[in-house]
């Protein structure tokens, strides 16, 4: 069991709170018995991440309160593995990337992210919480990330910016598209998979052999692009989460 302290989560959310990576070997007494050292912390949200296929957590953590909230998939796709399926890649016509360098350029995709373009996240769908909420951490999240040397880029058909995505470099071989999404999902159907395409392409013009991810449950659609594009699964994590 490792108790991280999300001490971010403060300014994002409005909440103390701590995130605890579980192991096979962990019960349910023992996350009892954290949960109450951390209730003395003054902890009111608690993230649990759990491997699969454990049966005393599967079966025992909503015992103790907690809610599933999605499944984490962690993925990775080799350049020499990676391929854009033909019926994506031949209606990427007039689509175009654009590198957002100044933070001045920054702004207006943090003013958009904070409108709650992000609907399926575990904090957008918790009644606890709101869509808009979910907006301001992850428009906080990418501040900390282009600060911290990230790369942004907008999406343009035409001239019209239809959506973003970020990456980041995990080590000397690899890239990360840490987050994206549209603008206007509902008025722009179908663009969805074109802005993955764009993301993925976009990874590979950066010096690596892979890329890596992670995706929830909550967002099927793009674990599916990715897999038809060449990815693997490396790791999959059960979120729970639990208001105190």
């Amino acid at each position: 069991m490792q108790t991280i302290h999300a001490v971010w989560e403060k300014a994002n959310l409005g909440v103390n709170a701590y995130e605890i990576m579980l192991s096979e070997q962990d019960t349910p007494e023992m996350i009892a018995a954290e949960e109450a050292r951390l209730r003395e912390e003054g902890a009111e949200y608690i993230v649990l991440k759990t491997p699969v296929n454990c049966p005393q957590l599967l079966f025992g953590l909503g015992g103790l309160g907690y809610t599933y909230v999605e499944t984490v998939f962690r993925v990775e796709i080799r350049r020499s593995d990676y391929h854009m399926p033909e019926g994506i890649a031949r209606f990427d016509r007039g689509l175009s990337v654009v590198h957002r360098k100044e933070p001045a350029e920054w702004q207006p995709v943090f003013d958009l992210i904070r409108t709650g373009i992000f609907r399926s996240d575990r904090v957008s769908i918790d009644p606890a919480f709101s869509r808009e909420l979910g907006g301001n951490r992850y428009a906080n999240w990418l501040k900390t990330m282009l600060e911290n040397g990230g790369f942004l880029y907008e999406v343009l058909s035409g001239e019209k910016a239809i959506g973003f995505f970020v990456i980041t470099r995990k080590d000397e071989n690899t890239v990360d598209p840490v987050l994206m999404a549209m603008y206007d999902e509902q008025n722009d159907r179908g663009m969805g998979a074109l802005l993955h395409k764009k993301t993925l392409d976009t990874c590979f013009t950066h010096e690596c052999k892979r890329l890596t991810s992670t995706i929830v449950s909550n967002n099927a659609k793009v674990l599916r692009v990715y897999v038809n594009a060449g990815a693997t699964i490396a790791d999959t994590l059960y979120t729970y989460v639990k208001h105190l």
